[in-house]
């Protein structure tokens, strides 16, 4: 029997001894807010929908509610408010160890008389951030646990959006519309980190497993072009991510074993009586726990763990603390490779950590005041050493990397009336970096680059929302952003709109003008000019797009949509190689030891699709198209595809889930996800140079003109949930690539100057057990 077969036999076979015959019940608890300010709303309503008999809550001056003795499974719950529209949270899933928290905002009517009628459950997909209009959605934790193979991780997630896609199936870098993974802006908590992943070096590589916790992951946003004015330094897209709060009545707590890590969480109040939390997770590696009885990884041991804690901490009715920090180590050592006269060694280290504090106060009259602070950084090691042992020569090379940055931010919203509400705030970034790269031959070293560098970020925005009825409302902004490193100051104009037509279709389009730095060891690279050496890059300017975007949006069913949504962007101070012999560009999204000129540029276009039916009735689907093309122009004038120029993606996944036992508490559920990509880009050997010296190196006028073989993947997951009165459990496997399909990764040449192909993964299963207690 094969280990596969084998999981899936002890799977079905816990899922059936465990059935239940008891009927169970759990409380439902959050919080009723004002959608422009975050304010709590005082006298909501708040019903239990299919209930008999009926049952429902009122919020009081915190705007916290609580509903108890709601049945087990899944449920819908309606937010009413006078003078606010009504609102409708749909198929929330109900276990039975652990209370169910929301945080639902209502919108205010531009009429108080009018009478709102719910023809369709709401709440499903729309961003958290009410600026924006186009290319944005939310997403919660439980799409993260649901979508095959995604184990948790909301990057893993976010690759079925339209769009998305990713070029490495071992790690979590995610493209947005042919832009480079190092394009797009991560968010925690309101504040700029780096990108939050194990294994991951900021400018050189994203990571492979990520650092959030799904314990702690909150409904969060995700952005794929013009996006409001409250975010700067990104250029494809924004990843905001909110972390949740704790219980604050009880102690509860969960175990988690599974292929990509073992971890414990624990949530609860300081004291009773007080609505402070404290929320608290750590991982280690299930794999390097395994190494240690039995090798299941023969010549590596990828090693991690990490640590995140949010503190929730209310000073008053309308005064908020909140202090969190998640942080992160990761290594990997390689055994030493032998290959007839060769023998070769790594070792990689990092680590990331991520620490921020929020204070809020709500002011009376409609307004809001948040201050953060934050501090984030990155810091890696790889040392790699060859051998000959005919020779008993020496060689190899190592990159010692160092990132940290202190933030203070500050924003402050006003809502003048129903129809206006305004958006201000600042950030100001010192940053920091020492890197230092070498390279070795027995007992002679070079250092290639030993730079120390810093910089300061400063960055403001202004915007606000108008709304002309509750059918038709525009937002206009503009952020404005100064790098001291090349003393550039960009001015970037932000537009949305959203046109309710009727019921079923909505109208959208969007404008803004993006800008982002690139690592600073890139500004500070020196580069010898015969009598010395340089740093001919602190001259470079901000890298620039000016996205256009329209949108429609057709409620094709009751609970679901197709949305169509078309793209261009020009991008402009594109950083390419000054040298018009060489045609890299960074929109390559790869570190470049050369001097740059901001001369280029680029453009990306396309035409996206969704068709998605929302979870309900126990089932869901969503089914992405995206068409796209993007090109870069070099120094030498000529335009050439970008490295993520891939043409083509295409994503389906959806799920059903079967309700079990005598009284319907457990729950099964299947899921399936297919991946269809253009294959990646290559570029040919330079032949002729390689006949005149015998040294490889790509025909620099023929740069990614090779398209590879598409790429295809199927994923699937199965899961059983088991309902007890004390305790709930989850088993669950996850497969990636069941059909073992053989994708290609990339092209390199051998010395014969042959050229030679590696491969994506092969079939992996992620088995996964949970409990909740």
């Amino acid at each position: 029997m094969s280990g596969t077969t084998y999981s899936l036999f002890i799977f079905f076979v816990f899922c059936f001894a465990l059935c239940q015959a008891q009927t169970l019940t759990q409380t439902v608890k959050g919080t009723v807010l004002d959608s422009e300010t975050g304010a709590p709303l005082l006298g909501a309503n708040v019903i239990l929908l299919n209930a008999e008999p009926a049952k429902g809550a009122i919020t009081d001056e915190a705007g916290y509610f609580r509903l108890e003795g709601v049945p087990v499974g899944r449920a819908s719950f309606q937010f009413t408010y006078l003078g606010y529209e009504d609102f409708v949270v749909s198929e929330i899933l109900i276990g039975s160890a652990k209370e169910v928290a929301l945080k639902v905002s209502l919108t205010e009517a531009l009429n108080a008389l009018d009478e709102v009628v719910l023809v369709a459950p709401t709440g499903t997909g729309k961003p958290n951030n009410k600026l924006a209009t186009v290319s944005a959605r939310s997403f919660s934790v439980e799409e993260t646990k649901r979508f095959p193979a995604s184990v948790s991780d909301p990057g893993r997630m976010a690759l079925s959006f339209a769009g998305v896609t990713n070029g490495d199936d071992t790690s979590n870098e995610i493209i947005i519309r042919g832009n480079a993974p190092n394009q797009l802006l991560w968010r925690v908590e309101g504040i700029e980190v780096p990108e939050p992943n194990h294994f991951s070096e900021e400018g050189y590589a994203p990571g492979n497993v990520s650092l959030i916790s799904s314990n702690l992951l909150g409904k969060s946003d995700f952005f794929t072009g013009a996006f409001p004015a409250t975010y700067g330094n990104a250029l494809s897209g924004v990843f905001d991510i909110n972390l949740r709060n704790g219980n604050n009545e009880k102690g509860e707590y969960a175990f988690q074993f599974g292929v990509l890590g073992t971890d414990l969480t624990a949530e609860g109040p300081f004291k009773k009586g007080y609505k402070g939390s404290y929320l608290i997770n750590y991982r280690y590696s299930t794999i390097a726990i395994l190494n240690q009885i039995v090798d299941v990884t023969p010549g590596s041991t990828p090693t991690y763990q990490d640590v995140s804690i949010k503190l929730h901490l209310p000073l008053g009715d309308r005064t908020k603390l909140s202090l969190w920090g998640i942080g992160g180590i990761s290594d990997e050592d390689e055994d030493p490779e032998v290959n007839g006269n060769f023998s070769s060694e790594e070792v990689f280290e990092s680590k990331t950590y991520l620490s921020g504090l929020t204070l809020s106060h709500f002011f009376e009259g409609g307004s809001k005041l948040e201050g953060r602070i934050s501090y984030s950084g990155n810091a890696s090691d790889y040392i790699f050493e060859g051998r000959n042992t005919a020779s008993n020569d020496v060689f190899g090379d190592s990159d010692i990397l160092r990132n940290s940055a202190f933030r203070v931010s500050t924003d402050y919203t006003k809502k003048i009336s129903a129809r206006t509400t305004i958006n201000a705030g600042g950030v100001l970034s010192l940053l920091n970096y020492n890197v230092r790269t070498a390279t070795f031959e027995n007992d002679r070293s070079r250092e290639v680059v030993n730079e120390k560098g810093n910089g300061t970020m400063g960055q403001a925005y202004v915007q606000g929302k108008y709304r002309f009825n509750s059918d038709f409302s525009t937002t206009l902004g503009v952020h404005g952003t100064y790098f001291s490193v090349n003393d550039d100051f960009v001015v970037e104009p932000r537009f949305g709109m959203e046109w309710k037509v009727n019921a079923n279709h909505t109208l959208s389009a969007g404008f803004g003008v993006h800008s982002r730095r690139m690592p600073l060891n890139q500004y500070f690279i020196k580069i010898p000019d015969g009598t010395g050496f340089t740093t001919p890059n602190t001259e470079v300017d901000l890298m620039q797009a000016v996205h256009y975007i329209i949108g429609h949006d057709w409620r094709i069913i009751r609970d679901g949509h197709i949305k169509v949504e078309a793209y261009y962007q020009d991008l402009n101070k594109v950083a390419v190689t000054s040298n018009p012999d060489f045609t890299a560009s960074y929109l390559n999204g790869r570190f470049i030891p050369a001097a740059f000129t901001d001369t280029g540029v680029g453009r990306n276009y396309g035409l996206e699709f969704t068709f998605e039916k929302f979870f309900s009735r126990q089932y869901y689907f969503l089914a992405t198209a995206s068409l796209y093309d993007t090109q870069y122009r070099a120094a030498d004038g000529n335009w050439y595809d970008s490295a993520y120029n891939y043409s083509y993606t295409f994503n389906l996944v959806g799920g059903k889930e079967f309700t079990v036992g005598k009284t319907q508490n457990n729950i099964i559920g299947v899921n399936a996800k297919t991946l269809f990509n253009g294959g990646k880009r290559a570029s040919p050997l330079d032949q002729e140079f390689f006949d005149a010296t015998g040294e490889t190196r790509i025909d620099e006028q023929l740069r990614n003109t090779i398209e590879l073989d598409s790429y295809f993947r199927l994923d699937a997951s199965v899961y059983y949930r088991l309902n007890r009165p004390k305790a709930s459990h989850r088993i669950s496997l996850d497969i990636q690539n069941l059909t073992n399909r053989e994708n290609i990764d990339e092209v390199f040449f051998n010395d014969e100057g042959e050229i030679r192909t590696s491969l994506q993964l092969e079939l992996i299963p992620f088995l996964n057990y949970r409990i909740e207690f």
